[in-house]
């Protein structure tokens, strides 16, 4: 069996051991069978794996040095099979996603590089995060991220372009970089997205994962990228040319959540000819430092959403929106929404593993909207809502965390552990907010929130508020409390004109008042709904 495999999947394991035995049980799994390697680098015994993830693995390489994800490449002259498959350590692969690979390589003679969420380079060579969607043919695209799936004989064009680069910094975040442009440069090759599949078995990230440590979060993430994406191109790297709106944002594989999705938005790829002041058709160039953000999964809250951002469209809001969802479609890109496609999830609470991690799709100031909020007046003045501060909420319906814990119906024998940790914290007097309708900007205070927020929500994984509240009392996150009229109940009117005549800008159509969402209710604006 073991002369039979011609792929050899690689994974890292520096601070995410738990990570690392999930992926290496799904490598073990996989319908086509390939040699699982691990490049163990961790540098604290608490992130040493366990033996019986040691003991599943073919090949286990160890050294103490960081090289952060370049040490992926540390093996390089090791790795003896036809093609070596890389793996991030924060998804689980599909059990056929090295079967789809294998296939897809086969078809492809001038493979450099192969992959699921891939970048366009604009001609300034400032790196943008927004992935290029799938077709169902390959697709030539100039970066790869997360996973890459390669012909071991090629790797050699790794070292070699570091070298002729110079580009010899003890730590090289820019791995994937580093893989795509070696093939393009100086093999001549070329890199391409997979093509779509509906069967999700074939997705390398099938599952995301936990991502602490990583190092999206850094604040010279982006500047190093957009370096290095300049040096690449001064040293004569032939990137693609955007052709037009195919480049544009577009739906991505389950990244999760992709974790360079966090980085700051700057880049908006535009054909020259449909720049203002040619004879192009489109828009004029959007600002990308705020937009809005959704979170959709499952098939209601996508119509959900899907409705939300055409009410936030017809009244007039013409920035980008971004929408983190399982099920991407044509409704969504006609709203000119940028999908960021994350793995199927069970249904419940378990949404909330991404919505305490929105920061990572954050733009420099972020109105994050749920996916059952209507939008009926202009959202224009909501930007300058943060008046200095990191985040603004409106209040909840039950003022302080007090009030929750004594007044909820919401299952309170449930959430009897998570009300007596409120109670063993001195948080009861807090300010209870809404998390429908966040208003946040970038900067350490919010990340470190975000970060908190994720794993308070951990501790119990039901509702998301009190862990919330537990994150700002933590990170000292200064928050502004929102007016209602941004996240106002529609119980309180007769209708839309009502509400929009009493000042409302967002009405949020909680699920026992989705029954609202008639036509006599909303009037005028169901003509625009789906």
């Amino acid at each position: 069996m073991a002369a039979a495999k011609n792929v050899e999947a690689v994974v890292i394991n520096w601070k995410r051991p738990q990570n690392v035995g999930r992926i290496v049980r799904a490598l073990r799994n996989q319908s086509t069978a390939c040699t699982v390697t691990i490049c163990d680098t961790h540098p604290e015994p608490r992130f040493a794996l366990p033996a019986e993830v040691l003991g599943a693995a073919d090949r286990v390489y160890r050294w103490q040095h960081n090289t952060g994800p370049y040490s992926r490449f540390v093996p390089l002259a090791a790795y003896d099979h036809e093609f070596t498959f890389f793996v991030d350590d924060d998804m689980v692969p599909g059990r056929r996603c090295v079967e789809h690979f294998v296939e897809t390589a086969g078809s492809l003679p001038d493979l450099g590089v192969i992959g699921q969420l891939g970048r366009v380079i604009p001609e300034s060579g400032v790196y943008s995060p927004r992935d290029v969607p799938r077709l169902p043919r390959a697709r030539e695209v100039d970066v790869l991220v997360r996973g890459f799936f390669v012909r071991t004989r090629n790797l050699h064009h790794v070292a070699q372009l570091r070298w002729l680069m110079n580009y010899v910094d003890e730590t090289v975040p820019e791995d994937d970089m580093v893989l795509c442009v070696a093939m393009r440069l100086c093999g001549g090759l070329r890199n391409y997205l997979t093509p779509s599949d509906p069967d999700p078995a074939t997705l390398m990230n099938e599952a995301e994962l936990p991502d602490p440590h990583a190092l999206h979060r850094r604040p010279d993430h982006l500047r190093r990228r957009v370096d290095f994406m300049r040096a690449a191109l001064d040293l004569g790297w032939p990137a693609l040319r955007p052709a037009g709106p195919a480049h544009a944002p577009a739906p991505r594989l389950p990244r999760q959540p992709d974790r360079d999705q966090v980085d700051r938005d700057r880049v908006d790829v535009v054909p020259a000819a449909a720049r203002p002041g040619t004879n192009g058709a489109r828009r004029p160039r959007r600002s990308p430092s705020k937009g809005v953000l959704y979170l959709a999964l499952g098939e209601e809250y996508g119509r959900l959403a899907t409705d939300s951002a055409r009410t936030l469209r017809l009244h007039g809001y013409d920035g980008p929106v971004r929408v983190v969802t399982d099920r991407p479609s044509r409704d969504l890109a006609d709203l000119e929404c940028e999908a960021h496609v994350v793995g199927e999830l069970s249904r419940g609470f378990a949404s909330r593993f991404h919505k305490t991690q929105l920061y990572r799709w954050s733009f420099e100031r972020t109105l994050f909207l749920d996916a059952d909020t209507v939008v009926i007046s202009s959202i224009g003045e909501i930007w300058e809502q943060l008046a200095g501060h990191d985040m603004a909420m409106a209040p909840d319906m039950h003022a302080s965390v007090g009030h929750v814990l004594a007044h909820s119906v919401n299952d309170p024998a449930r959430r009897a552990p998570e009300y007596q940790l409120m109670r063993d914290l001195g948080l009861t007097g807090r300010r209870y907010y809404n998390s429908g309708v966040m208003l946040f900007g970038q900067g350490r205070r919010t990340a470190d929130a975000f970060d908190r927020w994720h794993r308070e929500w951990n501790r119990f994984r039901g509702e998301d508020q009190l862990a919330l509240v537990r994150a700002i009392a933590a990170s000292g996150l200064r928050v502004r409390t929102l007016d209602s009229s941004w996240n106002r109940r529609p119980r309180a009117f007769a209708s839309v004109d009502e509400a929009r005549a009493s000042g409302v800008r967002i009405l949020h159509f909680l699920s026992r008042q989705r029954t609202l969402l008639t036509d006599t209710y909303l009037g005028v604006v169901a003509e625009y709904l789906g």
